[in-house]
């Protein structure tokens, strides 16, 4: 289940017709470009309409990294700790204006930087099994807040849509070991 959420998180995150979050006078939204993206991220606040088991949608969340892979393509990297043992969910994007990526499924990213890469936000919109689907997340380089990150991110959720009351924070999860990390 957290394999779907991820794909589902990062994966199929699009945007026709996204609009930037909103911002204050003292916040600054930039695009995200690939370069900028680069290390090891936690997921801080996910909210979406992408139908999750209520008992799912709060598990915890392993960090994430974006990395520059073999073809010189961002990628998508977590690992998820499942039944079988750790494996690697990786994910190639594509890059096709600044802050707007697709992945293999062909689906746009938007995803925008805030006060110079303090947090960022990532946003998709689009059709799934002909059902509307929204999803969208807040993360950072670290486990700490920042106040004015979450209220951006709240206010987006609110412009969108959606409920904020539906916003997860998920707990965090330690990153597993694969085979080859011994």
């Amino acid at each position: 289940m957290r394999l779907l959420l991820l794909a589902a998180g990062l994966g199929l995150l699009s945007a026709l017709g996204a609009q930037r979050p909103p911002a204050r006078q003292e916040e600054v939204v930039i695009s995200a470009r690939s370069q900028q993206l680069l290390g090891r991220w936690h997921i801080h606040r996910w909210a979406g309409t992408i139908p999750f088991p209520p008992e799912k949608r709060s598990e915890p969340l392993p960090p994430f990294s974006f990395v520059i892979n073999y073809n010189g393509k961002l990628e998508f990297r977590m690992r998820i700790l499942k039944p079988s043992g750790c494996q690697l969910l990786k994910l190639p994007f594509v890059e096709y204006d600044t802050g707007q990526f697709s992945t293999w499924w062909r689906h746009p990213i938007y995803i925008w930087l805030v006060s110079e890469g303090s947090c960022g936000i990532a946003y998709f919109e689009d059709k799934m099994n002909n059902q509307d689907m929204q999803m969208m997340m807040l993360f950072r380089h670290t486990l700490d807040e920042i106040p004015e990150c979450v209220r951006l991110f709240y206010e987006f959720v609110e412009r969108k849509g959606l409920n904020t009351s539906d916003i997860v924070r998920p707990p965090h999860a330690a990153t597993c070991k694969l085979p080859t990390d011994s």
